[in-house]
């Protein structure tokens, strides 16, 4: 479950973007977020965090001041509203033919920074961007979320 802070983060920028009449992004549907577990289990060996699940359940992905926080099943092929096509399995599988990022889910960027967890859905990393290397260490996903939106807010 994702904290209060969380929903009030997003409430502020989905504020910002209506002002800029900018797309926001709706709630992922729960047939979606299980979709995306599936697909991430059979596809990459991986499991979807709860912190994920439950900010998918808030924001099918988000895309504001230079952080993309990815959504649930966007692609290219397939984009959502707003041409939004930063789902989690296409931004990975686009991620993993670019280089050696196979050992770690991706679940957001920012133009430096990659917003990783280890395949078991624990382990919340994030990564320079260019190398892979480890930046910083967060006790959960949902904490690394939240520092991430709380930076791009005040950005």
């Amino acid at each position: 479950m994702l904290s209060d802070l969380m929903k009030e983060l997003l409430g502020k920028i989905a504020d910002e973007q209506a002002a800029a009449a900018e797309f926001i992004q709706g709630p992922a549907a729960p047939q979606d977020i299980e979709a995306l577990a599936t697909a991430l289990k059979i596809q990459m060996s991986a499991t979807l965090p709860d912190d994920m699940r439950a900010y998918l359940s808030l924001s099918n992905g988000t895309d504001f001041n230079g952080l993309v926080l990815y959504g649930a099943f966007q692609s290219t092929d397939k984009p959502g509203p707003g041409g939004f096509w930063q789902g989690l399995i296409a931004a990975n599988s686009e991620w993993r033919e670019a280089g050696d990022h196979d050992t770690y889910v991706i679940l957001g960027e920012t133009g430096m920074d990659l917003l990783t967890v280890g395949l078991r859905g624990q382990s919340a990393t994030s990564r320079d961007r260019m190398s892979g290397d480890q930046i910083e260490s967060f006790p959960s996903v949902a904490a690394m979320l939240e520092s991430y939106l709380l930076q791009h807010i005040h950005a």
